[in-house]
C-alpha cells in the first residue's frame, strides 16, 4: 500500500436491498405471480398424476417461518408439505401433513394465503434434510 493509498476513501459497499415479496403459484405447467384464489384452486384441484403434478404456493422473500406450501394428491387423497424458507435454519426440512381431504388441503391453502402462516405444522411429521442431521 502506497502513502497516497492511506488517503483515498474506501469504497462503501452498495446497501444490501431487501427483496420484493410476492406470491408464486408453481404447478408443472408454469408459474404465475400474484395468483388468484380461483387460480390457486384449480391448480390444488389438478394436484394429481392425471393433472399438473403437483401444486406449490409460496410467499417469497417475506422472512416468515414457511415461505412455501406444496400439495399432491392421488384418488381423492392429498398430501401437504410446508417448507422453511432457504435462509432458515430448517431449511431443507420438509413438514409433512398426509391423507387429507381436498376440501382441508384447501383449507391450509387458503389460511396460508390469507394468513401467511400454516397452523399446527410443527407437530406433523418432518421429513429431515439429510445435510444438517
Amino acid at each position: 500500500m502506497g502513502i497516497f493509498d492511506m488517503f483515498k476513501k474506501k469504497k462503501e459497499p452498495d446497501a444490501v436491498k431487501p427483496k420484493e415479496k410476492y406470491w408464486s403459484l408453481s404447478t408443472s405447467e408454469g408459474e404465475i405471480i400474484d395468483p388468484s384464489w380461483d387460480q390457486i384452486v384449480d391448480a390444488v384441484e389438478n394436484a394429481t398424476p392425471e393433472g399438473t403434478l403437483f401444486a406449490s404456493l409460496g410467499y417469497i422473500n417475506a422472512g416468515y417461518e414457511i415461505e412455501i406450501v406444496q400439495a399432491v394428491g392421488e384418488d381423492g387423497v392429498y398430501r401437504f408439505e410446508a417448507l422453511p424458507p432457504k435462509d432458515s435454519l430448517e431449511y431443507g426440512d420438509i413438514y409433512v401433513n398426509d391423507g387429507l381431504t381436498l376440501n382441508a388441503t384447501l383449507k391450509l391453502f387458503e389460511a396460508f394465503f390469507v394468513n401467511r402462516r400454516v397452523i399446527g405444522y410443527r407437530s406433523w411429521f418432518v421429513e429431515k434434510n439429510p445435510k444438517r442431521s
